[in-house]
């Protein structure tokens, strides 16, 4: 089967061809919305042709009355580049950039022979006819002159855009030269800002696509280490397209396969121990019924009982049981009251505290055997069991608190290992195979929850579950 190009391409290739693509594309967008919405116009004025065309203009509106001059302006030879608009006051604050407008300000009241202050000019750099909003205007001393020389020079530069001329008639109003507009100025506001927008967009489209390639596989490995650590079946992961990521792949895929063939050697090992000793266990317990002594007959049958209890928590850990129970909606409140009740009737002190009832999806063998669990070590290792039940939408909440001595934050990750107690005497009263936690702590993260150790003062645990309400 032949592989795709693109396939083929390692990650740093196609980072760069993603990039070059973006460049294009920038520019591609750049081009066709300035042919869609065209460049302004760009006028050239001798200065002394647009000095005399302002003062001539501003005798003819003042030798004009108001309702003849709009019929004058339109047949004044300017006409064509320029519009002359009469106002009360003027539409424009005195306002230049270069030395150059300022000599023009002067030179065009000395024309017309009125004080400074009566003349205003406006004008803005311009960045170009590409990004140009209104038509530029270019300014000469005198024709011919090279264009070059006018633009290289930063301080008589009289290339602009917005240029408004407004002088002060007799009457009181203003008059106000500016070049002719082509009513496009809005359509090229909004291009000016639709193009780096779009670029922008493209920009993080493109990064996005490419982002998520990567993050796509990583996530998929963090999930499948994941799986793989809550239920020991591995997650294969797929065909990413990329030989770096192949790689990565295979070996994570290499490597599941491996880790399970080495837990489960180990725990089909146990898992054979532990059925074995079942036999002559059962023989044991036969004979001991036969001892004359009735102390020790009471004390081999509960070391046989103990041996029983380690053999099927074993058992159950090894065979991984719990985590193939079918789910169902389990009303936990009612659960956990029962557990409670039966600690109570073995001679504990439980107490619940909590609501009648609580709906919540979960694998009800499975999490039984866990409070069970948590709620025996607290009777175990202390003289009272409180059992806490909080509900909300989404998630419930189990705190099993009790008096005895708790654990240190230090040794939790040990007490959460498989055959580790942290009471080291073994005695009759606190016996156990050193599961209990560990199957707890497997049950809970089996169900997408949470297990939580923390001290009560004085002395005492708090252990916190948090489990989804329905999945």
């Amino acid at each position: 089967m032949r592989i795709p190009f693109w396939s083929r391409l390692r990650l740093a290739p196609r980072i760069a061809i993603v990039i070059v693509l973006t460049l294009v594309a920038t520019t591609a967008t750049d081009k066709i919305m300035g042919m869609v919405i065209g460049m302004p116009d760009v006028l050239f004025f001798e200065k002394t042709w647009l000095v005399d065309t302002v003062a001539e203009t501003v005798q003819r509106a003042e030798q004009t009355d108001g309702d003849e001059w709009v019929v004058v302006r339109e047949t004044l030879p300017a006409a064509q580049w320029l519009d002359f608009v009469e106002t009360v006051e003027p539409s424009i604050t005195n306002q230049w950039e270069q030395d150059a407008f300022g000599i023009f300000r002067e030179d065009l009241a000395r024309r017309l022979g009125v004080p400074v202050d009566d003349v205003l000019v406006r004008t803005v750099d311009t960045e170009g006819p590409e990004r140009a909003l209104t038509p530029i205007v270019i300014i000469l001393e005198s024709i011919p002159m090279l264009i070059t020389n006018l633009i290289d020079d930063n301080i008589d530069k009289m290339v602009v855009e917005h240029m408004r001329i407004a002088v002060r008639l007799s009457s009181g109003g203003w008059l106000t030269i500016s070049p002719k507009s082509d009513g496009l100025e809005a359509a090229r506001f909004v291009r000016n800002l639709l193009v780096p927008i779009a670029a922008i967009l493209l920009i993080c489209g493109l990064s996005i696509w490419v982002a998520r390639s990567i993050a796509r596989p990583l996530t998929d490995l963090s999930a499948a280490a994941e799986r793989l650590g809550r239920d020991r079946e591995p997650t294969l992961l797929g065909n990413y397209g990329s030989p770096e990521l192949e790689a990565i792949a295979d070996s994570f895929n290499e490597m599941q396969h491996e880790l399970k063939r080495f837990v489960d050697d180990r725990l089909q090992m146990v898992a054979a121990i532990s059925h074995d000793l079942r036999t002559p266990l059962t023989r044991l317990r036969l004979f001991a019924e036969y001892l004359p002594d009735q102390e020790q007959r009471r004390m081999v049958l509960a070391d046989i009982g103990d041996m029983e209890a380690i053999v099927s928590s074993t058992m159950t850990f090894a065979s991984h049981q719990l985590n193939k129970e079918r789910t169902g909606t389990v009303d936990l409140a009612s659960l956990l009251i029962s557990i409670c009740d039966t600690a109570s009737d073995a001679g504990g002190t439980v107490t619940y505290v909590g609501p009648d009832h609580a709906p919540v999806s979960c694998q009800p063998v499975a999490i039984r055997r866990a409070f069970t669990n948590l709620i025996d070590n607290g009777c175990k290792y202390a003289t009272s069991v409180r059992v806490t039940l909080n509900v909300t939408a989404e998630l419930v909440r189990v705190t099993v608190s009790d008096d005895g001595p708790g654990i240190p934050a230090e040794q939790v990750e040990a007490a959460l290992r498989p055959f580790v107690r942290l009471e080291a005497s073994r005695n009759r009263d606190t016996g156990g195979s050193g599961l209990g936690l560990t199957i707890a702590d497997e049950v809970v993260r089996a169900h997408s929850g949470m297990l939580t150790f923390a001290p009560v003062a004085p002395h005492g645990l708090e252990v916190t579950v948090t489990l989804p309400r329905l999945s």
